[in-house]
């Protein structure tokens, strides 16, 4: 706080909080005597105010768009780590979307996606539900695609979550996190 102040600094963005919803307690003094807007995450302890991509949006405009497009199927493979930081809007989104389908077209969120033997589970996944599209946010999914011998978009479509631009081959939903950021020091 005495380097803020020092500083002249009068507010913080905070950026980043991607392994918890928490501040540390020792940073109290700083959000109780500057304002403070988070990104990304929203804060429970403290709650603070915060600027984030509207998840639940982004996922269901995914699963409409894929729906207008032809697929049939859409399945939803994302870490229940994450999903659970955002307070679930992913696969609420998701979830959403689903409702307009008959029960037999519903796909359950592939949500364990770290750690070891991931690859063979999401293996047994896929040739269960065989969705014909998939959500995420990963691309190792586009490897155990490849490691199940399936051509993207030949054989099945994906649809990052988060659109990068070192993936232009993969269709992706643009997240605008720049805007984001920008609202945030707004």
């Amino acid at each position: 706080l005495r380097i803020l102040n020092a500083r002249g600094i009068k507010g913080l963005v905070l950026v980043g909080l991607m392994d918890t919803n928490h501040l540390p307690d020792a940073l109290e003094p700083v959000w109780r005597k500057l304002p403070c807007v988070v990104t990304g995450v929203r804060t429970r302890e403290p709650a603070l105010s915060y600027c984030c991509v509207d998840h639940y949006n982004l996922s269901l405009n995914a699963f409409e768009r894929s729906l207008a497009l032809g697929y049939r199927r859409p399945g939803l493979v994302l870490d229940d780590v994450i999903d659970a930081l955002v307070e679930r809007r992913f696969s609420a989104g998701y979830v959403t979307g689903q409702r307009t389908l008959p029960r037999a077209q519903q796909i359950p969120v592939f949500g364990d996606v770290t750690g070891p033997a991931r690859a063979e589970m999401f293996k047994a996944w896929l040739a269960r539900h065989r969705p014909d599209v998939i959500f995420t946010l990963y691309n190792s999914v586009l490897g155990w695609l490849k490691a199940a011998g399936l051509r993207i978009p030949d054989d099945i479509a994906v649809i990052q979550l988060e659109w990068r631009s070192s993936r232009p081959d993969i269709a992706g939903m643009n997240q605008h996190n720049l805007v984001t950021g920008e609202a945030a020091v707004d």
